[in-house]
């Protein structure tokens, strides 16, 4: 059940503004909600082919959102991922979760789209906005949420999940450092104020 290349945002759903991401409830009540984006074809496979994921760099037609419940705290849901908490200010929270729902793409009704069970046992593939692209990754879209959050991340230098967990790394509480796993599976729990 890894990431692959892929980082996730985290945050308790009970700290969001209800107004600003609405959806954040449509999983229903968990401890956390976890969010990724990424192209349409290579990221619900999981572990996508190699042809997938050239695909997926040159040629994606389709980009996805990927939003899962977690039942428990992030570290014991994902026991053997790197991780860095980020503490938000209340707007900055605001700001990230207005980032997530523009990323929403909708239907004529203005709902979001369902494409498909997601990864996890509770949680769920939408199609989103914007195209994926090897220099317009699933990393870089991580990077600008934070960004958006008020957090001094560089988008245009996260190309790899390696590269955005040294970035916050720099500002955050490292709870469990890259290399804690064999599979570099990055994950970012969004709290409250290490950005701005």
């Amino acid at each position: 059940m890894g990431h692959g290349w892929h980082v996730g945002i985290a945050v308790r759903p009970e700290d969001v503004t209800p107004d600003v991401w609405p959806e954040v409830v449509e999983l229903g009540r968990f401890t956390w909600i976890e969010v990724g984006w990424g192209d349409g074809d290579f990221y619900p496979t999981g572990s996508g082919t190699l042809a997938l994921a050239v695909r997926a760099a040159f040629a994606s037609t389709t980009s996805v959102l990927h939003v899962a419940g977690l039942d428990r705290p992030v570290p014991q849901y994902f026991p053997e991922t790197p991780l860095v908490e980020v503490r938000l200010s209340r707007e900055g929270l605001d700001r990230l979760s207005r980032f997530i729902h523009d990323t929403y793409a909708r239907d004529d009704a203005n709902r979001p789209i369902v494409v498909g069970r997601g990864l996890y046992a509770e949680s769920v593939f939408y199609r989103a906005r914007g195209t994926y692209r090897w220099s317009n990754n699933s990393n870089q879209w991580a990077a600008r949420a934070l960004r958006a959050a008020g957090c001094p991340l560089e988008p245009g230098l996260s190309i790899n999940a390696g590269s955005v967990l040294a970035q916050v790394s720099r500002i955050g509480r490292v709870i469990r450092p890259p290399g804690a796993a064999d599979v570099p599976v990055p994950g970012l729990v969004v709290d409250k104020p290490d950005c701005a």
